[in-house]
């Protein structure tokens, strides 16, 4: 069990810097627009347009992509040191891939709790300025970004999200099997993705649609992993 926690902790190790700087200008960008359109509404605007106003959708879509884009090529910068300690772990390439994406998906939660949180910290100074009860539990009802990223009472888009975190973390885990094979579907889940977020609240069957095929899927790449595929990086 222990050199399978090294591998998992390998991979920890590969990509943290760089989340923390990701999340770390994500926070910055959003706070400092915030800034500017909390000024600019001068008290007239509620919490909803305001954060509207931030560009809230884009520097999370922005951030989003910059933090999937490094966990997809994480594993293919691997060489030297890291290819050297992985063939001495004597661990399978199957498991390896697995650890990927037990990887994957943790920095992805964190990801999201990371956005959550700001906008809670946002909403906490909004409120501190200007009471208002439950304004930024209401904020999550009536923001499409914000509802689909912490759905609150809407089950089904929490089980599409559970569904969407399991995909995530597999394809970046086989991004190089996918890139060798031609990686057309890697660009196109990703815009899917995006736009699921930034687009109006679906309904329950729409929302449990889309996570029978996202669960497909995934299942397919999980599938194209165990049937023995070697990954170029670790070759």
């Amino acid at each position: 069990m222990k050199k399978h926690i090294s591998v998992l902790m390998l991979f920890v190790r590969s990509s943290m810097y760089r989340f923390l700087l990701i999340i770390f200008i994500m926070a910055a960008v959003q706070t400092v627009f915030f800034t500017i359109s909390f000024r600019n509404a001068e008290g007239l605007f509620g919490l909803d347009t305001i954060l509207s106003a931030s560009y809230l959708g884009i520097s999370f879509a922005v951030s989003f992509l910059a933090l999937y884009a490094q966990l997809c090529l994480t594993g293919c910068e691997f060489g030297g040191k890291h290819s050297y300690t992985l063939s001495r772990l004597r661990v399978s390439q199957k498991a390896i891939l697995i650890w990927r994406a037990v990887c994957n998906a943790g920095f992805l939660i964190m990801f999201w709790a990371v956005q959550i949180g700001i906008v809670l910290a946002l909403g906490g100074f909004y409120t501190a300025r200007y009471p208002q009860p439950q304004a930024v539990m209401l904020v999550f009802y009536q923001n499409n970004i914000l509802h689909n990223l912490l759905p609150l009472a809407d089950w089904s888009r929490l089980v599409l999200n559970i569904g969407w975190l399991a995909l995530l973390a597999v394809m970046a885990a086989d991004f190089p099997i996918r890139i060798r094979k031609g990686g057309k579907l890697v660009p196109i889940v990703i815009v899917i993705l995006i736009l699921s977020f930034m687009a109006r609240i679906l309904s329950p069957v729409a929302n449990l649609l889309l996570t029978a095929a996202t669960l497909i899927y995934t299942l397919l790449c999980f599938r194209e992993v165990w049937k023995g595929e070697k990954c170029e990086e670790f070759s």
